[in-house]
C-alpha cells in the first residue's frame, strides 16, 4: 500500500515523503485523495527512499506532480531516492527529473 506523508514546512515550502508500494493499485487513490488537493508552496521536498515498489502507473504519478509544481511556478528538488526509483528512472531515461539535487541547501556543520 502506498503512504504519502505532507509536511508544511515554515521556510515556505512543502515535503513529501511516498513509502510503500506506488503501484497502478493505489496511484489513483493516492492521487486523487492526496495529491490533487495539496497545497503547493514555492518549493517542494520530494522524499521516495521508502518506496518499495514502483510502476508506469506510479511514475505517471510522480511526473504529474513534478509538472504541477513547475506550472506554479515552483521548483522541486528530490532529496532521497533509493535502488527502486532509480532503477526506473534509468530504464526510462527519466534522470533529469529525478536527479537528487542540493542546490540552495545550506551545508550542516
Amino acid at each position: 500500500m502506498a503512504k504519502i506523508k505532507i509536511t508544511q514546512k515554515r521556510n515556505n515550502s512543502t515535503e513529501i515523503t511516498f513509502s510503500g508500494e506506488l503501484t497502478i493499485f493505489f496511484a489513483m487513490e493516492l492521487y486523487q485523495e492526496h495529491l490533487q488537493k495539496i497545497k503547493l508552496k514555492p518549493k517542494v521536498i520530494i522524499k521516495l527512499s521508502s518506496v518499495t515498489e514502483i510502476d508506469t502507473a506510479g511514475m505517471q504519478i510522480l511526473l504529474i506532480l513534478f509538472k504541477e509544481i513547475t506550472k506554479k511556478n515552483g521548483e522541486y528538488e528530490i532529496s532521497s531516492i533509493n535502488d527502486v526509483i532509480s532503477d526506473y528512472v534509468k530504464l526510462f531515461n527519466l534522470e533529469g527529473f529525478f536527479s537528487p539535487s542540493i542546490k540552495n541547501i545550506e551545508p550542516q556543520l
